[in-house]
């Protein structure tokens, strides 16, 4: 047998190897036969390949894959491993619930009684599922809402009691002389807004003689109307005449950017005729860029130097064997016929 056999039946003995590693840290073992059950959730709330299925308490399978659905609901198909031997009713309701307030999950299957013959599900058949919460999955539905009667009828008689001691003239609490301190305050605040509305009420004349006097001031503006407006429009004409000035300002600064962009353009049009007698002598093959142009053989042996390169990297690619170092003529001879035959 020779080394690459070995060495491909090793690769393949590793491949099923780990294969076989990482369903059986998944918790499926392909070694063993099972039974494959269908749930659709509305929602997996964080479900993870691999999650334990159990029935009262005993692990009987695993979560084999989670698929979210296309459709319209997008609702999550979950496929379930149960072992060979396990055999659950069709009313069996498949209920996602947490181990933890660190967030563990397990599916477990909840049933009323075992199944015989027909009675049971078959294996790739749809089973009912549910998603439950932290306390629904700790104290179980009928326990939860013995719980939440219980807190509710507490949370009553706490706020009757409250409500007592606030209420309660009697009552020496900190919340009871709160709220009267509260009451006091209130009818001290009705007190200050009628003697400020009696205060108004006084005071009424005054504020009508002071409006009065409002009215004559305005009256006097209007008379001054057209002497108002002569200081406008002198405040518009030296407003203009400072505009005006810095018009001529720019218009210079404009002067000295043009005179500038002349001198500028000579100066370009002097580096342009330089570059124009380079281009000349070039063409005309003075120096050595060109001769390199205009030099006809130079550039038929340039050609032919990069097509011998050509053909020797595609001999190296096609017969590297031959240009490995330690070959032996023997190997080489051998490669060819090799390639010969091909």
């Amino acid at each position: 047998m020779s080394n690459e056999v070995k060495i491909g039946l090793l690769a393949i003995v590793t491949i099923a190897l780990s294969f076989w590693g990482y369903k059986f840290i998944l918790g499926k073992n392909v070694l063993t036969k099972s039974n494959n059950y269908k749930v659709l959730y509305e929602n997996v709330g964080g479900l993870q390949i691999g999650t334990t299925v159990r029935i009262n308490g005993v692990a009987v399978g695993t979560v084999a894959s989670i698929t979210l659905l296309p459709d319209e609901k997008e609702q999550v198909l979950v496929l379930l491993d149960l072992q060979k031997s396990i055999a659950i009713p069709k009313s069996t309701v498949a209920a996602i619930t947490s181990v933890g307030f660190m967030g563990g999950q397990v599916i477990v299957l909840e049933y009323d009684k075992p199944c015989k013959g027909n009675d049971c599900a078959e294996s790739g058949s749809f089973i009912k599922g549910e998603t439950r919460g932290l306390l629904a999955s700790m104290m179980g539905v009928d326990d939860l809402k013995i719980y939440m009667d219980i807190l509710k009828t507490g949370l009553i008689e706490v706020l009757d009691s409250l409500d007592q001691r606030l209420l309660d003239p009697d009552s020496n609490s900190p919340l009871a002389k709160s709220v009267k301190d509260l009451q006091g305050t209130l009818a001290n605040l009705n007190t200050a807004t009628g003697r400020v509305d009696d205060l108004l009420r006084t005071s009424s004349k005054n504020i009508n003689g002071s409006l009065a006097n409002l009215n004559t001031f305005t009256g006097g503006l209007a008379d001054k109307q057209d002497e108002i407006a002569g200081i406008i429009d002198n405040a518009k004409t030296l407003s203009q005449d400072l505009a005006d000035a810095k018009l001529k300002e720019t218009m210079l600064e404009a002067q000295a950017a043009i005179v500038e962009l002349k001198t500028a353009i000579k100066t370009a049009d002097g580096a342009l005729s330089g570059v124009s007698d380079v281009v000349g002598k070039i063409k005309n093959g003075e120096g050595s860029l060109g001769k390199l142009l205009q030099d006809e053989e130079l550039y038929n042996n340039l050609n032919s130097l990069s097509r011998r390169a050509d053909s020797l990297i595609t001999d190296i690619q096609d017969r590297p064997y031959r240009y490995m170092p330690l070959k032996g003529r023997k190997k080489v001879q051998r490669y060819d016929r090799l390639d010969e035959k091909n």
